[in-house]
């Protein structure tokens, strides 16, 4: 049996840290993205993304990368990306094309707005299992196999010199980088010291539990969303509300999507510290939050809304730490 028999594949975790400099690790841009394991065999892509769904219609245009990977069978763990013209990802593109089921819509916006796809780790190629085999050694396969070229990149990397690769990155437009141990293995599914995101802004993803009444100009949506995350025992807490960052439109998606998960019963224990009354949802929303650092309790200071993600699953949301 190999990791083709064993799909899904839940994609490794990274942990958060901060820049240094360490000849045991590889450092990479960040790029902001959908995270998705590609598989390929009998020159077909599929992409699987890290909600372990398939979603090789959404993105059509890269089965156009076929004839690019040198392998008879390979499954690659990756990023799929919108790039600026300078090369930097743009999400905001990138969500343009989530959610989208119609075909002829999906046809129209892979070319108005094409993904391209990132390799940057190689876990399986034509019979053989990589994923322990040391980090060093399945990159040094996967560009092997990569010819890069439209909608096909291979993600390099730089050796020892995170901080100095942080400050170059995050002055491109990247939002951090990856640090990644030499000689570690890939653990599917698993948050490790292996790997570790270095972001400039603290940021951290959330799980929707309720919103505020809004006031004044904010009465049609909400004040502020009650966030949460997933302990090590799987039970929900709270950590803090956000009701800073949303533009107009954003206020009325999300309290569109709100009005179709609320529930009577509060979803988490305790107070949640709202000057006005709560209205609890359902755990099913992600939202990216930033903030500056986290009380002695736990909660996040000074949040403030980045961005919806659908991309992800709120059981993924974990306490920052």
């Amino acid at each position: 049996m190999t990791l083709f028999d064993e799909r899904p594949i839940r994609p490794m975790l990274a942990k958060t840290g901060n820049p240094f400099d360490n000849k045991d690790y590889l450092f990479e841009p960040k790029w902001d993205g959908l995270r998705a394991i590609l598989f390929f065999q009998e020159g077909r892509v599929e992409i699987q993304n890290r909600n372990l769904r398939d979603a090789t219609r959404s993105y059509p245009e890269l089965q156009r990368i076929s004839d690019r990977i040198r392998a008879k069978a390979a499954i690659l763990d990756g990023e799929v990306v919108v790039l600026r013209e300078d090369g930097v990802p743009d999400f905001g593109g990138l969500q343009a094309r989530f959610g989208v089921d119609d075909a002829k819509r999906v046809a129209v916006l892979g070319k108005t707005t094409p993904v391209t796809y990132v390799a940057f780790d190689l876990l399986y190629m034509d019979g053989q299992d990589l994923v322990t085999r040391p980090l060093v050694e399945r990159k040094k396969r996967l560009k092997s196999i990569v010819r890069e070229g439209p909608f096909l990149l291979y993600g390099d990397h730089i050796e020892a010199e995170g901080t100095r690769f942080f400050k170059e990155a995050t002055s491109r437009g990247f939002e951090g980088v990856i640090a990644k141990e030499s000689h570690s293995q890939y653990v599917p599914g698993l948050r490790t010291d292996y790997w570790i995101k270095i972001k400039q802004v603290k940021t951290t993803d959330c799980v929707i539990v309720g919103f505020s009444e809004g006031e004044g100009a904010r009465v049609p949506t909400f004040g502020s969303l009650i966030l949460a995350a997933y302990d090590d025992d799987g039970k929900l807490q709270h950590i803090g509300n956000v009701g800073g960052g949303f533009s107009n439109k954003t206020l009325d998606d999300l309290r569109r999507r709100l009005s179709k998960i609320e529930k009577k019963t509060p979803t988490v224990e305790g107070s949640v510290d709202s000057p006005t009354p709560v209205t609890w949802v359902k755990p099913k929303l992600v939202v990216e939050v930033a903030y500056m650092a986290l009380t002695n309790d736990g909660r996040l200071r000074f949040p403030r809304f980045k961005r919806l993600r659908t991309d992800k699953d709120p059981t993924d949301c974990r306490l920052p730490k």
